[in-house]
């Protein structure tokens, strides 16, 4: 077992779905594993506590130190625990994921709230639907679908990203709405003029599309390229800010 896949399956040992095989491996692993054996602790002594104590306000103190400690290890090693939400939008439902440090998944293509959680498990230590927690966030997407904001205002976390990927999409969020630029004009913006390639490649891992735009960043000579959305959804993206597929600013 791999740290990743530990990570993977640590929320389900928490929600207590998993068989005495996984929790073996599990513990084999941390046992072996400087890095994940501190989370495996905190992971047990949570555990622990829900099936030896009573559910009395001492107990659930007792739960709520673990998790937050658990939550602070797991941060550490950048994956934090998420909150998320679902909303219609013109181009079907979007999810969204929140940190601690601000959005960290927007999800295209229309998955269930179940789906969802499931993708979010696999990468964050702790996951549940926070609907009140993301209202700011789905207030500014709405109004971006109707043509009343610009520039979101909402925090990011790019922790998940290489440093050359949070460069690029750092980069790609001063890109203006209504303007599109193309993957070597960006490229050259960072000084790396011979980069289009990579910087294509880094805009693909994009976790916060549409409010990191990437859909602005089209291939020379006014060709769509690639969106992780898919062409459609980039094409709508770019037409609801008024651009055509060979527009610039």
């Amino acid at each position: 077992m791999t740290c990743d896949e530990f990570m993977e399956r640590i929320d389900r040992f928490l929600s207590r779905d998993t068989g005495r095989d996984l929790s073996q491996r599990l513990a084999s692993h941390a046992a072996g594993c400087r890095s994940c054996g501190p989370i495996w602790e905190r992971a047990v002594a949570i555990t622990d506590v829900i099936v030896g104590e009573s559910q009395n306000e001492l107990a659930a103190a007792a739960i709520a130190s673990a998790r937050n400690r658990l939550r602070a290890a797991c941060a550490a090693k950048g994956r934090p625990a998420v909150r998320f939400t679902r909303v219609d939008t013109p181009i079907g439902a979007v999810g969204i994921g929140l940190s601690d440090r601000g959005v960290c998944d927007v999800s295209l293509g229309g998955l269930t709230l179940s789906e969802y959680r499931g993708r979010l498990a696999r990468r964050a230590p702790e996951v549940w639907q926070d609907d009140r927690a993301l209202d700011h966030v789905a207030r500014e997407l709405g109004a971006y679908f109707k043509g009343k904001l610009r520039a979101f205002s909402v925090p990011v976390d790019l922790r998940g990203v290489s440093p050359f990927t949070s460069r690029v999409l750092q980069t790609a969020r001063n890109i203006p709405f209504g303007c599109s630029i193309s993957y070597g004009a960006l490229a050259a913006q960072m000084g790396v003029p011979n980069a289009s390639r990579a910087v294509g490649g880094a805009l693909g891992r994009n976790p916060v599309p549409i409010i990191i735009p990437c859909h602005r960043v089209i291939a020379q000579g006014g060709g769509l390229g690639g969106y992780t959305g898919g062409l459609d959804t980039k094409r709508a993206l770019l037409r609801l800010e008024g651009l055509s597929d060979e527009s610039h600013c």
